[in-house]
């Protein structure tokens, strides 16, 4: 990871939680206490963070930080629940369907799954394109389709007002989406770009499967996605918290 890419992470994830630790910077990022420590020195140094006896806390005058983790640090966060999640998911999938994909960590792991299948896959992710190119091997596997759009930094995702006309274009059987987190009346992200574009999802699918793992229920990110009345299928690694989730919505624990 590059220096500037960890220490957005490092930022993000103070911001997330309030304050954050050398050991819990090593053991999210991959990192060593020494590249911990300089980096936490660099920060507070620049005002963007205050240093504390071990860690950092949360400025109070700092500049904002960005509003989503990159996905490099994401990606290796529950990663095995992650994998049963999307292998589950693609476990629906039929020969010959169109699915939508939603970029995420989680929808990242469905290429392994779908890279030699003959599918035709729409997503705005270029991660999630590339790694379904790299790993095919048959002239007969996956059509990918990427849309146009402004690519957000750290995350490889593609989005705005080209993203979203792409994605109307389209008519898929499914729509496989990430969330950044789950709760009693739907899904939340990140910012309102990525949302246009999953309501663009949800709109031009006829079955919507929600891919998370159960640490998302710790989560409530600032932009409303969806309810749980718009979607079909929750796909999870553990049961949601009683009474958390509509009766209407399918949910499939792996």
């Amino acid at each position: 990871m590059r220096p500037l890419e960890r220490q957005r992470a490092i930022v993000t994830l103070v911001e997330r939680q309030g304050d954050l630790t050398v050991e819990e910077a090593c053991r999210t990022l991959g990192i060593s206490p020494a590249t911990a420590r300089r980096d936490f020195v660099e920060l507070s140094a620049r005002g963007v963070v205050e240093k504390t006896w071990g860690g950092l806390r949360r400025s109070q005058t700092g500049p904002p930080a960005s509003d989503m983790v990159p996905s490099s640090v994401r990606e290796n966060l529950n990663s095995s629940e992650k994998e049963r999640i999307a292998r589950a998911g693609c476990e629906r999938v039929q020969d010959g369907d169109v699915l939508i994909i939603d970029g995420g960590t989680t929808t990242l792991c469905m290429a392994p799954f779908l890279a030699n299948r003959p599918v035709r896959i729409l997503t705005n992710s270029i991660l999630i394109a590339h790694r379904i190119d790299t790993l095919r091997s048959v002239n007969s596997g996956a059509e990918v389709f990427l849309t146009g759009g402004f690519l957000y930094p750290g995350s490889g995702l593609l989005v705005g007002p080209e993203a979203v006309q792409s994605l109307a274009q389209y008519h898929a059987r499914w729509a496989f989406l990430s969330v950044g987190g789950l709760d009693a009346e739907g899904a939340t992200n990140t910012n309102h770009l990525v949302v246009e574009s999953e309501r663009t999802m949800i709109r031009m699918a006829e079955k919507i499967v929600v891919l998370a793992d159960s640490s998302k229920w710790e989560r409530k990110e600032m932009v409303r996605a969806f309810t749980w009345k718009e979607v079909s299928h929750l796909v999870t690694d553990s049961p949601p918290p009683t009474g958390e989730v509509a009766l209407t919505v399918e949910i499939q624990v792996v």
